[in-house]
């Protein structure tokens, strides 16, 4: 008998699609291709290349998919610009989702030139494409992660306070009287009369 060597088996590739639901690609190579056929309003993007200030990370249609990496499937009218900022991450939220940030999603790494990269976080980014939102909206409410004390968190409740709070400055009334002088006195002719009537 001879000894065979088996290999483990080949990672599948997990797709995440836009507003819920996960995709496991197994048994061949897949491009990227294949998947924008089936989905032709949308791209795919590679979940760790995703950084502040870079262009999205979005495959050709020629691109292969490699096992064991996780991908997002993203609708072409959730990206309004080709480099990614913040804003541009928020609308990847689908439709009536609240961004809460229960913890803080990015990563900062540095570069092989030496700079600073942000980093959004993979989970970050698939709990909004799912459409996921924080059940814990004390955390935002507090500042969340910004505010890590309570004298922080009493600070940021003061200065933005609950929305449903109207604002109303406290002034004092001004009052004006109106003080009538005659045009005489401006310019001179006033001391003018009084000397002519001594």
């Amino acid at each position: 008998m001879g000894n065979a060597c088996f290999g483990p088996p080949s990672a599948a590739v997990k797709l995440i699609l836009h507003g819920g639901g996960t995709r496991i690609l197994a048994g061949h190579k897949y491009l990227a291709g294949e998947i924008m056929f089936e989905f032709p309003e949308h791209m795919i993007c590679h979940a760790g290349s995703f950084y502040i200030g870079h262009p999205i990370p979005s495959l050709a249609i020629s691109d292969e998919l490699v096992p064991g990496e996780t991908y997002f499937l993203i609708p072409l009218d959730c990206v309004t610009n080709n480099v990614l900022s913040t804003s541009s991450v928020a609308s990847l939220a689908r439709p009536g989702t609240p961004v809460k940030f229960k913890d803080c999603p990015f990563e900062y790494l540095k570069g092989a030139n030496g700079r600073v990269l942000i980093k959004v976080m993979p989970k970050f980014i698939e709990r909004l494409i799912a459409g996921e939102s924080d059940q814990e909206a004390g955390a935002a409410a507090g500042g969340g992660y910004l505010c890590s004390t309570p004298e922080l968190q009493k600070h940021y409740s003061q200065l933005v306070g609950p929305r449903d709070q109207l604002w109303s400055p406290k002034l004092d009334t001004i009052s004006e009287h109106k003080l009538r002088f005659s045009p005489c006195r401006f310019i001179g002719l006033e001391w003018k009369q009084k000397e002519v009537e001594t």
